[in-house]
């Protein structure tokens, strides 16, 4: 008698069971994958792009920007600051300031939190949060973004660094 005829057909069951299962992990895991990235997921406008794209998305959203000179207001009680940015000249060679940031261009933010040690006027910064009903970006999270060429403390201008004597 040949008994290998009935192992075949109760294997399948089997099969079909490993193959739900799998199925049950895999999506189970899919969606923690989704969960767990769906609130990073945050959109990086310019400046100019804010007002239309704080309305279109109305969460979270990130801004990059310069500190304008002389908006920097601070409250070292409450651990805020308050500054506003305006749309960023780094980078576009060939570029003035005239031609790239309009005149009054510019957005009031407030954050209250650690500020990181190189942030200052005129620098390049990072700011994540919601636009507030005042018209004040309510900061979560600001980054101040380093200098892409290394500058002494002291050195502002862009002349080489005096070399060192021996």
């Amino acid at each position: 008698m040949n008994t290998d005829t009935t192992t075949p057909t109760a294997r399948r069951p089997r099969l079909g069971r490993l193959a739900i299962g799998i199925a049950l992990v895999a999506s189970a895991l899919g969606y923690l994958v989704y969960a767990g990235t769906k609130d990073n997921l945050v959109y990086y406008y310019e400046v100019d792009e804010v007002q239309a794209a704080a309305a279109k998305t109305g969460g979270k959203i990130r801004i990059s920007g310069d500190v304008v000179e002389g908006s920097i207001v601070r409250d070292e009680e409450a651990r805020e600051i308050r500054f506003s940015i305006r749309r960023s000249t780094m980078g576009q060679a060939g570029a003035s300031e005239e031609t790239v940031a309009p005149t009054g261009t510019s957005i009031p933010v407030a954050y209250a939190g650690t500020v990181p040690d190189i942030f200052r006027e005129g620098i390049q910064v990072v700011v994540e949060g919601r636009m507030g009903t005042d018209g004040t970006f309510e900061a979560e999270t600001l980054l101040a973004k380093c200098p892409s060429k290394y500058q002494e403390a002291g050195q502002l201008s862009s002349d080489p660094a005096p070399s060192p004597r021996s």
